[in-house]
């Protein structure tokens, strides 16, 4: 049964039921009567009869009262309804989601390789804090050739003693700092994976805004954008180093 006005297309949802049912297009206003094969314009002739008694309502869809029922492509639902028109659509949240995933994988590294220096500054500082330590047992105003052997023996001694008490300190925090290294170094595959997904919730990002009804920016950001990225990763996988 032909479902469209014969006038513009609108599409209505009509059936068998509703055979000698009058409406006027919510389209183009035309006037539209329910025949044996669909929808027809209405000539002016008498109504047929009408077999089964019907409420007093158009013959269109309960949800489309208001307007014709219009099929929607795939864009439009893409774009998203009701709340998520509010923000954009889904192209937003997938735009949103990869940029999350762009920022804090791009700075994980630089957070590792600032653990790193971290790490061996730890080490750094033990090994003053004992070479301090041991140039303070030095009498102020006095050469080590000008101290006596009682003074010089009492001088190593507890020289020896700082050397134990700092040794195994500054052997665990270079142990730390190894293994922080070796860690950093262990986490670059994951680091990759997660900028990987970032780009592509991006890249399904901004091709949704490309394909939805956008604002003429918005397009155009968006395929700059894409751009940016496939350069990217051009220079990625050709060797270069992003790091």
């Amino acid at each position: 049964m032909n479902q469209n006005c014969p006038s513009c297309g609108a599409l209505y949802n009509v059936a068998e039921k509703d055979i000698g049912r009058k409406l006027k297009c919510k389209k183009c206003s035309s006037a539209l009567v329910v025949t044996d094969d669909g929808l027809a314009a209405d000539d002016g002739g008498a109504p047929a009869s009408d077999p089964k008694p019907k409420r007093e309502k158009a013959a269109v869809a309960d949800d489309y009262d208001d307007e014709p029922l219009v099929k929607k492509n795939k864009a439009s639902r893409f774009a998203g309804g009701g709340g998520l028109a509010a923000i954009g659509g889904i192209p937003t949240i997938l735009f949103g989601i990869g940029v999350f995933f762009v920022i804090m994988f791009t700075s994980m590294p630089i957070i590792g390789n600032a653990g790193s220096d971290r790490a061996k500054a730890g080490v750094d500082k033990l090994k003053h804090e004992a070479s301090v330590k041991k140039q303070a047992l030095m009498p102020k105003g006095k050469k080590l050739t000008e101290l006596s052997d009682s003074e010089r023996k009492d001088i190593s001694e507890k020289s020896d003693k700082i050397d134990e008490e700092y040794n195994k300190r500054i052997i665990d925090a270079e142990i730390d700092a190894a293994g922080t290294a070796i860690s950093n170094r262990r986490d670059v595959w994951f680091e990759q994976y997660g900028l990987m997904f970032g780009f592509l919730f991006l890249a399904f990002g901004c091709l949704g805004y490309l394909r939805t009804d956008q604002a003429l920016v918005l397009k155009i950001v968006s395929a700059v954008i894409l751009g940016l990225m496939m350069l990217f990763m051009f220079a990625k996988f050709s060797g270069c180093n992003m790091r």
